[in-house]
Order: structure tokens, then C-alpha cells, then sequence
């Protein structure tokens, strides 16, 4: 099948151990593949994004052109900026790196905690920034998957366990989501749990996180090799309804390092916890 060749060539490639099952993450990659192909199914979630960020004046979303869209054709609005990274460049105040990245951050967390509606392709293409009105345009809804309240709320619960550093709640959360399983050894789960407390380094205490000064990716890419070297038999891919999620989440922090944002994000997502 589709789903066996595409395991074949990411195991040959090198990329995923061959013991692993990635048919899950597989299925679910085709099936948002698939998703984004049909621009009717983004232009009813443009629309709807176009709502969920109606109180928020600083965002601008274009909207459809019904009588133009079909399932090949996407008419919209157009819209003008400059491209969100050129905030990054030299020159340009701190203080609009850091208003920026902030409107960028809280919006990830509205979107998970609050409209369990999230745009998961955080591309530098698809944000423009428009310096006449200090407005944000979101572009490209192809990607945007909804979330069941279920899964946003153990989110939330492992987030507020990090906060408070109890490690036995943050395994329990861990295992409910399916990082881990309740029979992992601990040498293998202490692995799991140091790289999720890494890569949750902005949220986890009230301090002003400098996104452009970071080498937070560069040691979860580390973190991540020396999981998979050493906990053999054990390791297992994410639960596959979680895969797009991480794609936002790192192309989030991604986004807010080009721009050398400097952003509280433990104020932010406590507002949710």
C-alpha cells in the first residue's frame, strides 16, 4: 500500500529505525495531504478562522470570494506586506520584535486552549507584516485541523505539571497522551521526559524567553538522537493526532527566533491554565 512504501522510504532513508510503526503518523500525513488539495475545505476554514480572530484587530485574514472558489480554485481577498521575517533585520526596534512575537505566541495558544482550531503550517510565507497599520495577515488555511476538547485538556494538565515541576504528573500526563506507556522502564521514560521539559523551556518559568538568543533546537535535536540510540525497543513514534501539532509548535518557536522575539510565554499560557 501507499501508507507501507512511504514507511519503507523514511526507514530507508535512515530517517525513523526500522523497528518503529509509523503507519499511524503516515495515515495521518495523507489524510492532511489530502485535506489541503481540496480548497473548498479551506475556504470554509478560512471563513471560520476569519471569525474565531474577528476581536482581534491586529490580524488580518482575507476573505473568500465564494463565487470564484471551487475545489481547484481558492479565491480571496488580496492582501499586501512585508514579510514577517524582515523583522528579524537590523535596525528594527526590539520592542516591535517582542510585540510581534507575543501576538504570534498568544495566538497559538488561543488557538489550542481556546478555539481547539489551529493553523499548522506556520511557514514564514504564509504571515505578512504590514507596517502602515501594525497588522499581522495569516495566510493558507490548507493545513488548519481541529482538536477534540479531550486532547487539548491533558495539554493543559502537562503543562501546568511542568509549571509546578511535579515529575510524577508529568509522567501520569505524558503516559495519557502516549509519549509514553505505563510500562516503560524508567531509564527510558526520565529520556522522554527531560526532552519534553526542553522543549517546553519558554512556558515553564515567569521569565522573559529570548527566542533569537536560544540553542534550545539545536540540544532537542541532541536530546532526541541519544533518546533513539539508547532506549532501543522502546521508543515509538507520537501518537499521530499529535504530529501536526508539533509542526506548529516548532515552526512557532522557529518563527519567533528569526525575528529575535523576546516573549513571556509562561504569562501567556497561564492565562489558559
Amino acid at each position: 500500500s501507499d501508507v507501507d512504501n512511504m514507511a519503507m522510504f523514511l526507514r530507508m532513508a535512515n530517517i525513523l529505525p526500522v523497528e518503529m510503526d509509523v503507519s499511524g503518523i503516515v495515515a495521518e500525513t495523507k489524510r492532511q495531504l489530502k485535506q489541503e488539495a481540496d480548497y473548498l475545505v479551506e475556504a470554509r476554514y478560512l471563513r471560520h478562522y476569519r471569525e474565531l480572530v474577528r476581536d482581534e484587530a491586529r490580524f488580518v485574514v482575507p476573505e473568500v470570494h465564494d463565487d470564484f472558489t471551487t475545489k481547484r480554485i481558492l479565491a480571496m481577498d488580496f492582501v499586501s506586506g512585508e514579510p514577517l521575517e524582515s523583522l528579524g533585520e537590523d535596525g528594527v526596534p526590539q520592542a516591535l520584535r517582542d510585540d510581534i512575537g507575543e501576538l504570534l505566541e498568544r495566538l497559538m495558544f488561543r488557538e489550542l486552549f481556546e478555539f481547539q482550531t489551529m493553523q499548522t503550517d506556520p511557514n514564514f510565507a504564509n504571515y505578512f507584516y504590514q507596517p502602515g497599520s501594525d497588522r499581522v495577515v495569516l495566510l493558507d488555511f490548507g493545513s488548519t485541523i481541529t482538536f477534540e476538547k479531550a486532547f487539548t485538556e491533558r495539554y493543559k494538565d502537562i503543562s501546568r505539571a511542568l509549571i509546578d515541576e511535579d515529575d510524577g504528573a508529568v509522567r501520569h500526563y505524558a503516559e495519557q497522551i502516549g509519549y509514553l506507556d505505563p510500562g516503560d522502564s524508567s531509564d527510558h521514560a526520565r529520556r522522554v521526559l527531560d526532552v519534553i521539559r526542553l522543549v517546553c523551556e519558554p512556558i515553564r518559568h515567569d521569565v522573559t524567553y529570548d527566542f533569537g538568543a536560544s540553542d534550545m533546537t539545536s540540544r532537542a535535536r541532541d536530546a532526541g538522537l541519544e533518546m533513539a540510540l539508547k532506549s532501543g525497543g522502546e521508543l515509538r513514534t507520537p501518537p499521530p493526532e499529535t504530529v501536526f501539532l508539533h509542526r506548529k509548535l516548532v515552526g512557532s518557536f522557529l518563527l519567533c527566533a528569526r525575528i529575535r522575539a523576546r516573549v513571556n510565554g509562561h504569562r501567556l499560557i497561564s492565562e489558559y491554565l
